[in-house]
């Protein structure tokens, strides 16, 4: 049997439903031995940590606020790549799905539910959303819910997630778990936190605020100035000066010796340690995030932050576009487990990209090497009947075939070839901008 013969074979029995768990090793071995590897929930230290970090830490909760800015920015759509005939009702039951999460009358919108998701996927490492079914309409999704980590716990004897510390099992079909994966098989099942990475420099930080604030609130001795009494003075006059000076409450500090000279003091080297070490911190959580600085309003010197700004945000993209990626993943999962073929989407579309696209394809046309009807299927236009030969701008003209270049043949006068033109670039426009 040859190879052509073999794949036509296979094609014919592939299987309805993938289950690799029935061939997979490693499934095999984690039944008999999986329990040597399970963990409990997570820490509710480390979740309050991570949420201490998120609300006390301007550049954790500004690195999570700009990435839910440039998600929401994009907008999402519904989408079904593999028709070409668009479903109007069920596009339109799950844009209204998504608009409203938890229902018409309730305060959850998309951008709520996204501005959920985000700092919790990316501080904690785990993002759960309850899907609730329609039970009068074939179990049809009918709303998200937003469920906060510590709320959720996984239940080991029956494999599935829970809430933490009850019975109540969640059945995969009724929950979206969006999680940063473990590289390790240990708590395997949770996501990893980015905080774990950067706790030692944001700890580093707090530690530093508070040894400064102490020394701002004169709960510790951070002298400015040194006062001098000569030393032949009676003690009982040093005692009564030193008991005035207290009561002035000097927040800087003051020294009182007797038989020293007076000096000002300036800032010190830890002083300057201490800015050094702030700006060490903020570097590596922005670095963490992967957010340029630029973008949460850090403006310095082209040591920090190197690179263009169109390079930046390039960069920046990726990391957006691998965030979006994750939580549509998640959703559509969950979308084709209850029969939907349409999808849900963020759209990615660049306003510059489309720029640079419309000027190559002008470029193709006027040289020859593209027909205006392949440009229009492009833009999900229908073809014309003058669409399908190529425009010779250089004689401002249109040939009436491929064969047909030479410039004796060519037809159609240049006014007719710019209103082409013009009509070609308004329903390009029109598809775009949706006018």
């Amino acid at each position: 049997m040859g190879i052509i013969d073999s794949i036509k074979g296979v094609a014919n029995h592939l299987p309805g439903i993938r289950r690799p768990e029935r061939d997979s090793l490693f499934d095999l071995f984690m039944e008999e031995y999986g329990w040597s590897f399970t963990t409990p929930d997570k820490n509710m230290g480390d979740l309050h940590t991570y949420h201490q970090a998120f609300n006390k830490n301007v550049w954790v909760r500004r690195c999570c606020m700009v990435t839910c800015d440039e998600i929401l920015a994009k907008g999402f759509r519904i989408n079904n790549p593999n028709k070409d005939q668009v479903n109007n009702e069920r596009v339109n039951y799950l844009t209204d799905l998504f608009k409203a999460p938890a229902g018409k009358y309730a305060e959850d919108t998309f951008s709520s539910m996204i501005k959920q998701i985000v700092p919790s996927f990316r501080v904690t490492g785990d993002a759960f959303i309850e899907v609730n079914h329609d039970k009068l309409f074939d179990n049809v999704p009918n709303g998200f819910k937003f469920i906060p980590t510590e709320l959720m716990g996984y239940d080991y004897t029956r494999d599935a997630w829970c809430l933490r510390n009850t019975d109540h099992i969640f059945e995969p079909e009724d929950l979206i778990h969006i999680y940063e994966p473990k590289i390790q098989i240990r708590g395997s099942k949770w996501g990893t936190s980015l905080i774990d990475t950067i706790a030692q420099n944001i700890t580093l930080e707090v530690l530093g605020l508070n040894h400064n604030k102490d020394v701002f609130e004169n709960h510790g001795l951070d002298p400015r100035g040194v006062l001098n009494f000569d030393k032949d003075l009676e003690p009982d006059v040093v005692r009564t000066n030193i008991k005035r000076l207290r009561k002035q409450k000097n927040k800087k500090g003051l020294i009182a010796v007797q038989g020293a000279n007076y000096q000002q003091t300036n800032n010190s080297n830890r002083d300057m340690e201490f800015l050094e070490l702030i700006k060490y911190s903020r570097d590596c959580i922005i670095t963490m995030f992967g957010v340029p600085p630029a973008k949460v309003d850090i403006i310095e010197t082209a040591s920090l932050g190197t690179g263009t700004g169109e390079s930046q945000d390039k960069n920046f993209g990726k990391v957006i576009n691998s965030t979006c990626q994750t939580i549509e993943d998640s959703f559509n999962k969950n979308l084709g487990r209850s029969g939907f073929e349409e999808i849900f989407e963020f759209v990615r579309e660049d306003h510059e990209d489309k720029q640079k696209r419309a000027e190559i394809e002008d470029k193709q046309l006027r040289n020859g090497t593209t027909f205006i009807n392949e440009v229009r299927s492009g833009y999900g236009l229908p073809p014309v009947e003058w669409g399908n030969v190529p425009m010779n701008y250089s004689q401002f003209a249109l040939a009436a075939s491929p064969e047909q270049l030479d410039e004796s043949k060519l037809i159609q006068p240049i006014e007719q070839v710019k209103m082409y033109k013009r009509a070609l670039s308004l329903e390009r426009v029109g598809k775009e901008y949706g006018f």
